[in-house]
């Protein structure tokens, strides 16, 4: 019932419903254009164990099992503001992100760089790329480890394009439309509410005249009046009273009065 009456509303005030369906598309297309959607490129690496973990002859990647720590401490050094803050001054807006690879279980980090551009998202991701071996080969040194026992990378993929990212663009659109058309039809039932409230009192019946009106509010005073007129028709019919007048010859004998 509550939509049956929306959907009444909106046939009888239908120029209401396209004046709000109007000014919600032309704030859609505004936020669609003032959200610009961002560009992000990925790449993976991987570290590879020293050789002296290394039976000689055996393969390497089946000795990736202890290098877990080693991925936590160059994750968060190369995204400290005193590594990373350089790279990401360069491009305004950008922002980089570092994770260990949760669809592995090996010691592999996921790079995502993401940019209002695309050309600034590759060109963030390639320096980070190359940023990290740098800072891993650093980090060992500090600490004077030995040649033998250092820890390397080696970059599995990269992506050679960035691609576009509209979530945030979309969301927004969709919540402006959203929001506009649920506004519009409330707009329009309330509005023919009101219309339909004046209607009914404008239909109700007239005002009675001010003699009506106050014999109505007032019942003591009809009784009133009523009572005043059947006195005044009570001394219309009685018998008329007795008129005292004087004849002239009873003036000029004492002024005698006589009654009739």
């Amino acid at each position: 019932m509550f939509v049956r009456d929306f959907i009444s509303s909106c046939r009888r005030l239908w120029y209401v419903v396209l004046v709000g369906l109007a000014i919600t598309a032309v704030a859609t297309i505004t936020v669609f254009g003032a959200i610009k959607p961002t560009y992000e490129a990925g790449a993976s690496v991987v570290l590879i164990p020293p050789k002296v973990a290394v039976t000689v002859g055996d393969n390497p990647y089946l000795y990736l099992g202890g290098l877990d720590q080693a991925v936590g401490v160059l994750r968060v050094k190369v995204t400290s503001p005193e590594v990373a803050g350089a790279l990401l001054d360069r491009y305004p807006g950008s922002a980089l992100s570092i994770v260990q690879d949760t669809t592995t279980s090996g010691p592999i980090m996921a790079i995502t760089a993401t940019a209002d551009d695309a050309g600034s998202a590759m060109q963030l991701l390639a320096g980070t790329v190359a940023l990290m071996p740098k800072t891993l080969a650093e980090l060992q040194t500090s600490l004077k480890v030995p040649a033998a026992s250092t820890i390397t990378m080696m970059e599995l993929s990269r992506d050679s394009t960035a691609k576009s990212v509209d979530k945030q663009q979309l969301q927004a659109t969709v919540l402006t439309a959203v929001v506009g058309t649920a506004a519009t039809i409330l707009i329009t039932g309330l509005l023919d509410r009101m219309l339909a409230r004046r209607r009914s009192g404008g239909a109700a019946e007239p005002e009675a005249e001010p003699g009506d009106r106050g014999e109505a509010e007032d019942p003591a005073r009809a009784d009133e009046a009523d009572s005043g007129a059947t006195d005044d028709r009570d001394d219309a019919t009685a018998a008329p009273r007795a008129t005292e007048f004087y004849e002239p010859e009873a003036v000029e004998q004492g002024r005698a009065r006589v009654e009739v």
